[in-house]
This record gives C-alpha cells, structure tokens and sequence, in this order.
C-alpha cells in the first residue's frame, strides 16, 4: 500500500455558539503544537484569540482572529470566529477564506 505525505496548508475556522470554547481551543492547538509557550485564559484577557481591548473587556471574540502554526509537517491557519449573532457576518466572511 502507498502512503501519502499530508503536506501543505490548511485553513481552519474554528467556529460554535457563543460560550462553547472556541477561544479556548485555539490556545490548546497553538500550546500543543509549540506556537506559544503557555495557554492563555480568556477571564484574564490575555489569549491569542481575543487581544483587541473591547474583546477583553467584553470576555468574548467581536471579530475573527487569525493565528498559524506548524504540526507534524502541515502549516495550519486557524480562524477563531465569535459566537455571539452580533458577529455573525464576520464568522459569514471567515468561512468563505477557508472553503
């Protein structure tokens, strides 16, 4: 049987409700793949995901957050899209970037 390499880039939107963990997650992968040295919390307002000064005060993504890392050979670009309905049109024009 051949195997293929996975190879390459892949986009992923990292979307859900509001309060589902999105953000969260987001740190997981960066702090499991090696793209940051410690998981951010965000009560403490000092994630990856949320670092505009209204996301803080607001403890909640208001506008899609880009980061990248590198796992086992492939390059990921994680969107971390917001949950609440307020954003919905910035969660809409993140899920066309990735499709």
């Amino acid at each position: 049987m051949i195997q293929k390499g996975v190879s390459g880039w892949r986009n992923i939107a990292i979307v859900g409700p509001y309060l589902s963990g999105k953000t969260t997650l987001l740190e997981s992968l960066l702090s499991v793949s090696g793209a940051i040295t410690r998981k951010g919390n965000v009560r403490d307002g000092n994630t990856v995901g949320d670092s505009a000064p209204e996301a803080q005060q607001r403890q909640m993504s208001v506008e899609v957050a880009a980061a990248s890392t590198e796992y086992g050979g492939v390059q990921f670009t994680f969107l971390d899209c917001p949950g609440s309905i307020e954003f919905a049109i910035e969660t809409y024009h993140a899920l066309m970037g990735v499709g």
